[in-house]
């Protein structure tokens, strides 16, 4: 991973919420404090003890490839984790994802794997399978912005989630393209963005992490530890109300 890389990412506007409530298990890079803002309806629902659902689509990240068990993917440790914190709600997270979709292949099963269960919340995990297929970009945007609108007809909240970084990366030329355009849309469309691509870069270039403890095998998805940190990180977007924009630029 290089520093020409991680630098353009962290320029963005908004990359990452709940910095402040990161674990020691799972740290946050320098300056990525803002916070999550477009939750309103998750957040009324936690905070009036009402139930909550949500939907986390995607591929392999979101199915769980790589995790040594079904509780641990990061949707099922997402539920336990809003269910320890906000035991008077009925909390539910189902995993809608299937390993080697696009973002158009996931599209095509929202009515059916998304809208019909009402979700409070989507999180859609995307961008890795349309880097590897060479979906063209604008193509890729233009997917991401029927998707959200869906969503947000609905009146459900939407917290998109981009791409891993991972030593193999550099292979593909494109790819950080991927993550910046998933963090372009959520500063475009006031959609909260878990920037994972930044924050993995920086466990892996700042050795907080070697690769192996974060990533499977076969050096590109998962294992049970990163999927406990993005569940924390999700769960803390939800459960930040605050509202700073990130403005910190890599050095």
């Amino acid at each position: 991973m290089t520093g020409r890389v991680l630098g353009g990412l962290m320029a963005a506007w908004v990359l990452w919420s709940g910095a402040a409530a990161a674990s020691a298990l799972c740290p946050v890079p320098p300056g990525a404090d803002s916070a999550a803002t477009g939750l309103v309806h998750s957040r009324a629902a936690l905070a009036a003890g009402q139930p909550l659902t949500v939907v986390a689509m995607g591929s392999s990240s979101t199915e769980g490839v790589g995790a040594t068990t079904i509780t641990a993917t990061y949707p099922a440790q997402l539920d336990a984790i809003l269910e320890q914190r906000h035991a008077t709600s009925a909390i539910q997270v189902l995993n809608k994802g299937i390993g080697g979709e696009t973002a158009g292949a996931n599209l095509v099963r929202f009515d059916k794997d998304v809208l019909a269960a009402k979700p409070d919340l989507v999180v859609w995990q995307v961008g890795t399978n349309d880097s590897f297929q060479k979906v063209p970009l604008d193509a890729f945007a233009a997917t991401l912005r029927d998707g959200i609108a869906r969503i947000r007809k609905t009146g459900a909240d939407v917290i998109l989630m981009n791409p891993q970084s991972f030593p193999g990366e550099a292979k593909v030329e494109s790819y950080p393209a991927y993550a910046s355009t998933v963090v372009a849309l959520g500063r475009e469309l006031d959609v909260p963005v878990l920037d994972r691509y930044r924050i993995m870069a920086w466990w892996l270039e700042s050795r907080h992490f070697a690769a192996d403890q974060v990533l499977s095998t076969d050096g590109l998805h998962l294992k049970d530890l990163s999927y406990r940190c993005l569940a924390e990180f999700v769960a803390d977007m939800i459960d930040t109300p605050r509202v700073v924009s990130e403005k910190t630029a890599a050095r």
